[in-house]
């Protein structure tokens, strides 16, 4: 009868039970078997020391998750912690591997509790039903001190539906959780798995292959630290495909889609991130794919906001989407998406769709530079008109220029490649302008290479614009870090280029512009008598032109070319009006009061450069402030205040990346009067 148990008697007096459902039959004499299933651990887990000590402080918990993108070797951290508490689980460690219940069709947390319960002793034959699985779960698991590994986790309901019962049971996951807040409610933790830092990544890939590598060498970064990236790496050496580092560095070149390539079954040479783009909804693919075009490491919600044609908080929505799925980190505000997610992201999208999207935020951004150029410059002369967009940077005039040379700063790459993507999509008028607002943050940061790079690109991109007036201001711009480099000859080639364009189709201020830069290439090339000529030129063409600002900065040039009592005069005169409209330029033409006094033994030099350098610093502008306290530092006769002014000119120097820093350095005396190096 069904749902009973019938007791009765057959021939010879022998009673037998009819049996609805007796659960499992143990023949007498045996015993249960203890589940042993966990994967064996890799031979050699490298740069995991810290996550290991973290996941041991965190023993007792019931549950641990770790979490991190596709490739970080999430899995390989969990078996090798796993593995290390074998002996603390005599009831059993059970293992699971939610990726094969997807392929298999069934509905993961059903089938994965089907799996417990078989590894329980439970029979197929008296399974209960899917709703009822947990309650079993928990009931056969209560009595029992158990270990259960769960791989390919990709949300949190999955682990919490997979909880054993009683207190004395441990979970430990490898994959994603969407929910933090859902797993420390049970009592867990997550553990976020970084990529390996380059040390790390070197000893990996060394160990795998072979072959010895330096932490900084090119493989590497391709690789960018995943453990699956740096093993198809170690796959292409050892297969004989790249016998050498050097054949690998070529094909990695060419395309490092080989790097992520996942090799499972049915899925042979798919990428481990196409399940998790595919897990993502339709407008959150349409974002990532559009990432895969942007060129810079990471993105403001703002920015993917223009990029995919959405306001901010839909596209913050989207981008907090891919993070849940790992497709994206999130530091300090901004969206990271690591190079070889990069690549994937831009194998799904079609080109026409991006080159739209990047020219939006190629306009973006040259509209929110030239703000920033007028934040941190102020009126001055420029080719490029004013935007008809909102000003970003509010606030008094110093935090605006504080604010714009902060924003200069972390989109200064992001700006190198919007240059060159503005050529690529046919907008060479966006590359010169971007390249004129540039300058701003350059004559604030003396970074050569960067500036020379950005204005020989903005005279390319003015040339394809046709616009003469453009190529002859950035030529003049661009021949200042040729000078400041000592590349003469090519500096004198772009001035005479620059005063040639500006003669013949400039307005009055562009000429006198370009005669200033003429008198400093003159100037640093040891020509003095013509470097005045052409300050004195620029001085009478601003004031024709009534520029003033203009003016005031040729006379401060003429007075550093003076050097005399003349040169002071000029010198003072420029203070002055900058004293009244520019404090940044009053700091700038202080400092050259200072040093100008100091060389004519005149009074009051020190106390001109001191007042110079901490104006300079706080008005942002560092390369002019390691400048004035490195004159500090020669001229105090105080052994302890001029090595307080040595070690900040080092530190400033060092921050800006200039070579100056380790000169310095070298040459700098030890506090016992020997040769030493001081401390930045």
């Amino acid at each position: 009868m069904a749902g009973r148990n019938e007791v009765g008697v057959v021939g010879g007096g022998a009673r037998v039970v009819q049996a609805n459902s007796i659960g499992q039959v143990i023949p007498s004499g045996s015993e249960p078997v203890v589940p042993r299933q966990l994967r064996r651990p890799v031979v050699k887990l490298v740069g995991r020391d810290q996550p290991v000590r973290y996941c041991a402080e965190r023993a007792a918990l019931p549950l641990l998750v770790i979490d991190g993108m596709p490739g970080s070797g999430r899995r390989a951290l969990a078996r090798e912690v796993s593995w290390r508490r074998l002996a603390d689980f005599p009831g059993g460690q059970l293992y699971l591997d939610l990726a094969t219940f997807l392929v298999d069709g069934e509905l993961v947390v059903p089938a994965a509790l089907r799996g417990l319960l078989r590894s329980m002793g439970v029979d197929d034959s008296v399974m209960p039903p899917d709703p009822e699985l947990a309650a079993w779960w928990r009931t056969k698991s209560a009595g029992s001190r158990l270990l259960l590994l769960v791989e390919n986790v990709t949300e949190a309901e999955q682990v919490l539906a997979l909880l054993p019962g009683g207190d004395h049971s441990v979970v430990i996951a490898a994959g994603r959780v969407e929910s933090r807040v859902r797993v420390r409610s049970a009592g867990g933790e997550t553990l976020e798995l970084k990529p390996l830092e380059p040390a790390a990544s070197a000893e990996l890939f060394g160990w795998l292959s072979g072959v010895q590598i330096g932490a900084g060498d090119e493989v590497l970064g391709h690789c960018g630290g995943l453990p699956l990236a740096l093993e198809q790496a170690a796959n292409l050496v050892l297969s004989g495909r790249c016998p050498t580092l050097e054949a690998l560095r070529e094909r990695l070149r060419r395309s490092r889609d080989e790097l992520t390539r996942v090799w499972p079954g049915g899925k042979q040479g798919e990428s481990v991130f196409q399940a998790t783009y595919q897990a993502a909804g339709a407008e959150a693919q349409r974002m990532y794919r559009l990432l895969g075009a942007y060129p810079a490491v990471g993105i403001t919600a703002g920015t993917a906001g223009v990029l995919a044609a959405v306001d901010r908080i839909e596209a913050a929505d989207l981008l907090t989407e891919l993070v849940t799925l790992r497709l994206l980190g999130q530091e300090d505000g901004r969206y990271l998406l690591h190079p070889l997610v990069r690549d994937h992201a831009r194998a799904c999208g079609a080109a026409e769709d991006r080159e739209e999207a990047l020219r939006r935020v190629v306009r973006d951004f040259r509209e929110v530079a030239h703000h920033a150029d007028v934040a941190v410059m102020g009126k001055r002369y420029r080719v490029a008109a004013a935007p008809d967009t909102a000003d970003p940077f509010a606030g008094t005039k110093d935090e605006r220029n504080s604010e714009a040379l902060d924003w200069f700063e972390s989109h200064r790459r992001t700006l190198h490649e919007m240059q060159a993507i503005a050529m690529e999509t046919g907008l060479p008028d966006a590359g010169w302008q971007l390249a004129e607002s540039l300058a701003a943050y350059y004559f604030n940061r003396k970074r050569h290479a960067d500036s020379l790079q950005v204005a020989l690109r903005g005279i390319e991109a003015a040339r394809a614009a046709g616009n003469a007036e453009a190529e002859a201001r950035l030529a003049s711009v661009a021949s200042r870090p040729l000078s400041d480099l000592g590349r003469f000859p090519e500096a004198e080639e772009l001035v005479n280029r620059s005063i040639e364009l500006a003669d013949r189709e400039g307005p009055l201020v562009l000429r006198a512009s370009v005669r200033e830069f003429q008198g400093r290439y003159l100037a640093l090339a040891g020509q003095p008598a013509a470097a005045q000529a052409a300050y004195r030129r620029s001085i009478e063409l601003n004031e024709q032109a009534e520029e003033p600002r203009g003016a005031a900065l040729a006379r401060m040039f003429l007075g550093e070319s003076l050097a005399d009592e003349a040169g002071l005069s000029e010198l003072g005169a420029a203070h002055r009006w900058f004293a009244a409209h520019d404090g940044r330029m009053a700091a700038r033409a202080l400092l050259a009061i200072g040093k100008l006094r100091l060389k004519l033994a005149r009074p009051q030099g020190i106390e001109a450069a001191e007042e110079a350098a901490k104006l300079l610093g706080e008005s942002g502008l560092h390369s002019y402030e390691a400048e004035a306290r490195e004159l500090l530092h020669r001229e105090l006769p105080d052994r302890d205040r001029a090595r307080a002014q040595l070690d900040r000119a080092i530190a400033l120097y060092r921050w800006l990346g200039s070579p100056r820093a380790d000169e310095l350095e070298r040459s700098a005396p030890d506090d016992n009067g020997g040769d030493g190096a001081a401390q930045a």
